[in-house]
């Protein structure tokens, strides 16, 4: 096999790693579409984008707390709402309530696809 084919072989492998331990991290984690959210009432949006990506738009209503300060700043919501927690294509946010379930919270949903998604159908 020529090094070409093994740089490809390689770089395939890899994606294909990233894509199953990115399915993982998702398991258990309840997914929400744009559409369900906007029948949802009586939710806190919790916005985990940075502060220059909140700037560029929001979802009117959210809470922005950006990733990075979670552990500090979280502690002003309640841990008996339902919380969907968001960001810009749906990656952090599994991140960010990962966290939050170790921190006590119970009923977290993400927004699947994030923030992009979520503008796709509100333009």
């Amino acid at each position: 096999m020529d090094t070409a084919s093994t740089i490809l072989i390689v770089i395939l492998a890899l994606y294909l790693i990233f894509k199953f331990f990115s399915y993982l991290s998702r398991l258990g984690i309840k997914q929400i579409s744009p559409k369900e959210l906007d029948q949802k009432k009586g939710i806190v949006l919790l916005d985990v984008r940075t502060d220059k990506e909140y700037e560029q738009g929001h979802i009117p209503g959210a809470v922005h707390i950006p990733f990075s300060e979670i552990g500090d700043r979280i502690k002003k919501l309640k841990k008996d709402k339902e919380l969907v927690v968001f960001c810009q294509n749906g990656s952090r946010s599994i991140w960010a309530i990962k966290r939050l379930m170790g921190m006590g919270y119970k009923n977290l949903s993400n927004l699947k696809g994030g923030y992009n998604a979520w503008k796709r159908i509100h333009r």
